[in-house]
């Protein structure tokens, strides 16, 4: 018998699985000894791929963009943003040429709390900064359509900028395939109408069990043409370990050095299992803030069961269904527990408005029906979970009971600790 201690909101939880049970523990492979993080953090800049050092490629009369990912990141932001400055003030740019801006895509705009917490207002308040409301359409510009077709609508100051830098995250994305890169450009500074064709996209030509973990995928593909006719001139990507420390930061190209760390990230975050397991024990952290964020922990947890499997959704949900996103919660509520096709008729037929919010019903109607999904949550009442299509379950424990009793006493169990950034493959 064994005890395992799982994360969960800002603690853990323990649950106990015979040893006869268990099949996999698919915790982050350890990356080997953790690097120095301002050696990591210098030589990277220093030595960028794809591109010159970022003091060698700006002048002092340019603008500088530089666009920030939010709280539901785990990007170590304010370091990272220091240094980014400190590069910038080496090349002689002055603070006046630097702008800040939140890319929230149709995220909530960020608390001065948030704001401080993350990056210190004693930095943020030197220059000019954007926290902005996606839904105030004054604040976008207009610059034509993708060749795909799709209408891109753009931050005006990033817009305006000369020189574009983005800091951000990679981990595994059920849309774009993984984080970071190009996708700080779409959505994270793009407007909702551009947002809604890329997630519809992903949502309907492509399965999400397909395109997780990969670069070649037609909502990535079509993120990185976007950022190419706005313009990305230079990202600082980290990858990290479960405990947040930097393994890798990537710094250069925004398709160059984003896949350097795509493979990097794959090492570390796609973890090898023997088999699928008839039960998987999920915690959705790191991404465990409400189920807009939980959604993708949810998709990856189908990488380690079995069709007709049990999925037991361990999620603290400190804002609720949808608190980060609030504007998606009614979507959540009327869809998620639909099938495909009902919802895709709704698309289809004009009916849904919200198009941006109706991803996360599709994403999981595409997989629900795969399994029995068992849901413990703090934060999401029992009426929350009933609506995502969920059985609310009192205990990590109690929800294992009821799941052994849907497939056996002889069933495998598999545990995810870390699954809001962990894709198991076989």
């Amino acid at each position: 018998m064994g005890i395992y201690t799982l994360p969960y909101g800002n603690g853990t939880v323990d649950v106990t699985v015979e040893d006869s049970n268990l099949l996999y523990y698919a915790a982050p492979v350890p990356a080997g000894d953790i690097p120095d993080r301002d050696t990591v953090i210098r030589e990277a800049f220093d030595s960028p791929i794809g591109t010159p050092p970022l003091e060698k490629l700006v002048t002092p009369e340019q603008r500088i963009a530089i666009l920030l990912d939010d709280i539901t990141r785990p990007t170590p932001k304010r370091i990272l943003l220091q240094e980014v400055l400190r590069r910038l003030k080496a090349a002689g740019v002055p603070d006046t040429n630097i702008t800040l801006i939140m890319a929230l895509g149709t995220h909530r705009v960020q608390t001065n709390e948030e704001i401080d917490t993350h990056f210190g207002l004693d930095i943020i308040e030197k220059y000019r900064f954007f926290n902005l409301d996606y839904k105030d359409e004054s604040v976008f510009v207009d610059l034509g359509t993708s060749e795909n077709g799709t209408p891109i609508q753009v931050y005006r100051a990033v817009v305006e900028s000369d020189f574009k830098i983005a800091i951000g995250n990679i981990v595994p994305h059920i849309a774009a395939g993984w984080g970071g890169g190009c996708k700080m450009i779409q959505p994270g500074v793009c407007s909702e109408r551009t947002t809604e064709v890329t997630h519809l996209m992903a949502c309907t030509i492509q399965n999400v069990l397909e395109a997780c973990g990969t670069t070649d995928n037609a909502c990535r593909r079509e993120m990185e043409q976007i950022a190419g006719q706005v313009g990305l001139d230079f990202i600082v990507n980290t990858v990290l370990d479960e405990h947040k420390n930097i393994l890798g930061l990537f710094c250069g190209h925004c398709i160059e050095a984003h896949r350097a760390g795509v493979a990097l990230a794959t090492t570390v975050m796609r973890p090898q299992i023997p088999g699928l397991a008839d039960i998987v024990i999920a915690s959705a952290n790191p991404a465990d803030i409400d189920f807009w964020q939980g959604c993708k922990p949810y998709i990856f947890s189908h990488f380690g069961v079995r069709d007709g499997g049990v999925i037991v959704f361990l999620i603290h949900g400190r804002e609720g269904l949808c608190g980060n996103a609030p504007q998606h919660e009614e979507t959540l509520r009327k869809y998620c527990a639909m099938d495909y096709a009902a919802i895709k008729a709704d698309v289809d037929n004009g009916s849904i408005r919200d198009i941006v919010g109706i991803n996360v019903p599709l994403f999981v109607a595409t997989v629900a029906d795969r399994v029995t999904t068992l849901c413990v949550s703090e934060g999401f009442s029992p009426e929350d979970i009933r609506d995502l299509g969920f059985t609310p379950c009192a205990t990590v424990d109690a929800a294992l009971e009821q799941a052994y009793r849907l497939v056996g006493n002889d069933a495998t169990v598999g545990i995810i600790p870390f699954c809001g950034e962990t894709l198991v493959r076989l």
